[in-house]
């Protein structure tokens, strides 16, 4: 069976990014903190703001980018993938669903979704290729 794996954000950041060098290779890892705000009818139908946090990854040169221009409550929209991570801790097996980052677009402070921005204020992305075209299969 066909499956599609693709995951858009647009939120603020929770804390700094937290830049690593991964143990093995000495890989940069970023990790994001993401606020989203959902607005819906609480019971009473009044209109409310309930926030849904999400872990964000980026890597290598989008990760040291991240680490250098971002910090907490800047304004970014992610693209990339939902990925599972797995550990185990005391002998406790643990799950957590996350993002990893293939691009993080730095927007302007203020920014919100449809508001036009200005040249000066664009957008800064980083496209960071999934695979390599070589392994492409055609």
């Amino acid at each position: 069976m066909a499956s599609f794996n693709k995951v858009i954000l647009m939120g603020n950041l929770t804390r700094d990014p937290d830049v690593r060098a991964t143990g093995a290779t000495g890989m940069k890892v970023a990790r994001l903190g993401i606020a989203i705000n959902e607005r819906r009818r609480d019971r009473n139908g009044n209109m409310q703001e309930f926030p849904v946090f999400v872990d964000v990854d980026a890597w290598d040169k989008l990760a040291e980018l991240c680490g250098q221009y971002l910090s907490k409550g800047r304004s970014v929209l992610v693209e990339g993938r939902l990925q599972m991570d797995s550990w185990e801790k005391d002998g406790v097996k643990h799950q957590k669903l996350k993002v990893r980052a293939s691009t993080i677009k730095f927007l302007p402070q203020g920014d919100r979704m449809g508001a036009p921005a200005s040249r000066q204020d664009s957008a800064f992305s980083i496209p960071v290729p999934e695979s390599d075209p070589d392994d492409i299969p055609f």
